[in-house]
């Protein structure tokens, strides 16, 4: 009986397939030979409605890759290629990051750093309207 991560081990290079950062990031897998879908379910799209909520979603798919990436290069440290990408990832991640933080908020207290205390002014999980 083969696990998660041997049957990631066990996988050459040339037959390691991703989904997009979108795809694996909704199945909650960016590796196609890892995923397994469970019984009948469709993964559902997410909209994002404002441009706050794209950026939003758009920091999170690529935290969830560069994790998942991460994992892999835990057991395939040498994989140049996977690499290659967990880093182009990080600079999307911190461009995305960048920008949300200059027009709303910074989003960890570690982060407000930008010239004066603002972390008070975000709103407080029981003030964000649930729809």
């Amino acid at each position: 009986m083969l696990f998660e991560f041997d049957k990631m081990i066990s996988t050459k290079k040339n037959e390691t397939t991703l989904y997009s950062v979108d795809e694996g990031f909704l199945k909650g897998n960016l590796f196609k030979n890892l995923y397994d879908p469970y019984k009948n379910y469709e993964v559902k799209k997410i909209i994002p409605k404002t441009e706050k909520e794209l950026l939003e979603y758009n920091i999170y798919k690529l935290c969830f890759a560069i994790n998942d990436l991460n994992l892999y290069l835990d057991i395939n440290p040498h994989d140049q290629e996977m690499y290659e990408l967990f880093k182009k990832y990080i600079e999307q991640y911190k461009k995305y990051l960048h920008e949300y933080e200059m027009k709303y908020q910074v989003l960890e207290l570690t982060d407000d750093t930008h010239g004066k205390y603002t972390w008070i002014n975000n709103p407080w999980p029981w003030e964000v309207p649930y729809v």
